[in-house]
């Protein structure tokens, strides 16, 4: 697609003006070009309609045919600010410039007002800008005054991250004093940008006109050079990825036998590639992704941290968003859990409560309880202490010369045979016999996320609490997957009351914006590493980005967010409506089970529904299941059979139903056909 953004230093500078000499240029070259201009204020009512004179004056100036609608798709009648006018959808604009796009070969498109006008309490017109993605090209009155206001529009245009195609002025007095001279070298030479156009205040003003004063070839080149640069840099990009980057999780030589996926922005619970297509989030980034990407709040906290410190350590120092963090986390964790330390993934997450687990056990008593209690199909992450106390073979088997030995229990698994029950006799087995050896019990709350969201029946949790109180061992709850109302509640083990020993949490920590996690725990184990500097009793561990000053301004904001938009209270509906959509898959010819926690689904395929035979792994079928909702505009990654559906938070009904449906289309179309025609 290849368009353009026109704004202004201010309203009334002429941006309509230029906008239509621009598109009687293009028109005059043959091209076919389309004009938009978003948003309209002071419109006038005829027949029926709000009618909106700059609208038609771009469209008379173009030629095209395109509806009003099309053209304008919000125009208010009060002349008021777009934020007191009425509700603007982001989506529905770039949805109608999409359409536009693909009617014509250029699509000039005109804000309203400068890049600061509010279009709704959050976002402005520097956001819609690049939103669509679109080069800006600002129109500055030619006067007194003239040189400040374009260089702060252009600061304002940087900081957004916009590209500037540069600057027409417009209106220079017929007799221009020395300031109106001198302007345009000015503006080139301080605000680094070229000078596309000088139009003169024409006493009958048309497009064609006005056109004559424009460099219409430089803008022109620009715009199609910015088109052939795009796919240059696709390829280049493609190109580097498979000669550079070693992507986790992936069998790279498979990777290397297909088009790259490669994300450049996302808006919402949307993600677009680099060739402009756009995709539903339907994985939440892999289950980070909350309240959606580009929220303008914690955008805006990362800016306000990053204009502080961006880090600073926190071995023998300390900042104030980590000191603010740890005491909101604090008051919104399970009851008894007064400290918090920081790391950066949940891996390191789980390995740290592991490391204070034991050494709290060896220097307070119990030196022979080292070993950890864990449960099958359990994932717990990919450093060597956490991978010991794993539980899914596929991923691991290599490592087993590297990790440590513990006790590996059964977990709830009732569609493959394995109760509650069951589970809960092996671990007071385990327990009873090897009281003296165990430091602790590791378990993923509500569900097991990694083995294909394999849910846990009500009340299990809260049981295995128990049998670890009567044992006198720690409970260590992962909620890296499941916290931060991902089931519904903040955390999973507050469905059941559940007070663990140390809780580990990451992923949706930050909001899904960067890497931060936290072990919390108790002030008992607190308490058990404290003494002199000489009785060596202090915690050895510690990460150079321990503490982060920006990913912990950002978290902090995401817990805000949570009271401030009522996210859990508003997520109630969602999850009620993603148990209907969800109903449906059940009869498939080849799911076999549909599982669900709060905004979390799980639907395992099954080549043989009533044997509950799985898909041979060789069969790829969760892969091709991802590969069809790819060309649907939805992106999932699978679990081996199982389908895994977990979007951001912010999912809207509309985006959630779509989401469901295109997944049932997507997997009766390849698992009710025959494999030699996929």
């Amino acid at each position: 697609m290849s368009g353009l953004f026109i704004t202004g230093t201010d309203t009334e500078v002429g941006k309509t003006f230029v906008t239509s000499a621009l598109a009687w240029a293009f028109r005059r070259r043959g091209i076919d070009v389309g004009v938009m201009k978003p948003v309209v204020t002071g419109c006038r009512r005829g027949k029926g309609l709000l009618l909106s004179e700059d609208a038609n004056q771009l469209l008379r100036a173009s030629g095209a045919d395109d509806p009003l609608d099309l053209v304008s798709p919000y125009r208010f009648e009060p002349p008021v600010a777009p934020a007191v006018a009425g509700k603007i959808s982001f989506d529905r604009i770039e949805e109608t410039y999409r359409i536009l796009a693909r009617r014509h070969e250029i699509v000039l498109v005109e804000g309203i007002g400068g890049l600061l006008v509010p279009l709704d309490a959050k976002r402005t017109v520097a956001d819609l800008a690049r939103r669509l993605g679109l080069p800006v090209l600002i129109v500055a009155r030619a006067c007194l005054g003239t040189i400040n206001h374009t260089l702060l529009t252009l600061e304002t245009a940087r900081s957004a991250g916009l590209e500037i195609l540069g600057v027409v002025l417009n209106r220079r007095n017929q007799r221009p004093s020395l300031a109106e001279r001198t302007n345009p070298q000015v503006i080139r030479k301080l605000g680094k940008v070229p000078v596309l156009g000088v139009i003169p205040d024409l006493r009958r003003p048309s497009p064609g006109k006005g056109a004559g004063y424009l460099k219409t070839a430089a803008i022109l080149r620009q715009v199609r050079s910015r088109q052939i640069q795009a796919g240059r840099r696709v390829k280049r990009l493609s190109l580097l990825d498979r000669r550079r980057i070693w992507h986790p999780f992936t069998q790279m030589a498979d990777w290397k036998k297909v088009e790259p996926l490669i994300i450049e922005s996302a808006q919402g619970v949307w993600l677009t590639d680099v060739k402009g297509r756009r995709y539903l989030d339907g994985v939440s980034s892999l289950w980070v992704n909350l309240h959606g990407h580009r929220h303008p709040d914690l955008d805006a906290a990362l800016r306000r941290q990053a204009g502080k410190v961006a880090h600073s350590t926190l071995l023998g120092a300390a900042n104030v968003p980590s000191i603010e963090l740890a005491d909101a986390l604090v008051r919104i964790t399970p009851q008894g859990l007064t400290r918090v330390f920081y790391s950066d993934s949940g891996s390191t997450a789980v390995e740290i409560a592991l490391k204070m687990a034991f050494q709290y056990r060896r220097q307070n008593g119990s030196p022979g309880c080292w070993r950890f209690v864990h449960f099958v199909n359990a994932y717990h992450g990919d450093t060597i202490g956490s991978v010991s106390v794993g539980g899914i073979d596929l991923f691991h088997r290599i490592y087993a010369p590297l990790l440590f030995k513990g006790f590996k229990v059964p977990a709830p698994y009732p569609y493959r045979g394995v109760s509650s029950e069951d589970s809960l006799r092996e671990l007071r087995k385990t327990l009873d016999s090897h009281r003296e050896e165990i430091a602790a019990v590791v378990v993923e709350p509500g569900c097991q996320g990694a083995a294909g969201i394999i849910t846990q029946p009500p009340g299990w949790l809260k049981k295995v609490e128990r049998v670890c109180r009567e044992s006198g061992v720690f409970l260590i709850a992962d909620e890296v997957a499941v916290g931060f109302g991902r089931t519904g509640t903040m955390f999973a083990c507050q469905k059941e009351g559940v007070r663990p020993d140390f809780l580990c949490v990451a992923k949706g920590l930050s909001g899904g914006y960067l890497p931060l996690a936290a072990t919390l725990t108790t002030e008992k184990v607190y308490r058990g590493f404290l003494g002199s500097t000489g009785s060596l009793r202090t915690f050895f561990h510690g990460h150079s980005y321990t503490g982060n000053p920006l990913a912990c301004a950002v978290a902090l904001e995401n817990l805000r967010i949570f009271r401030r938009e009522r996210v859990l209270e508003r997520l109630k509906p969602k999850i009620r409506l993603f148990t209907e959509e969800l109903g449906p898959f059940k009869q498939l010819l080849h799911v076999g089970e549909v599982r669900q926690r709060g905004l979390i689904a799980g639907i395992e395929l099954v080549r043989d529904k009533v044997r509950r035979t799985p898909y041979p792994w060789e069969e790829k079928i969760g892969i091709r299941v991802c590969q069809s909702l790819r060309e649907r505009g939805i992106l999932l990654r699978p679990l081996g059979n199982v389908i895994v559906l977990m979007p951001p938070l912010a999912i809207s009904p509309d985006e959630l139903r779509f989401l469901c449906r295109e997944t049932f289309a997507a997997l009766r179309s390849v698992t009710e056909r025959p494999l030699d025609r996929i």
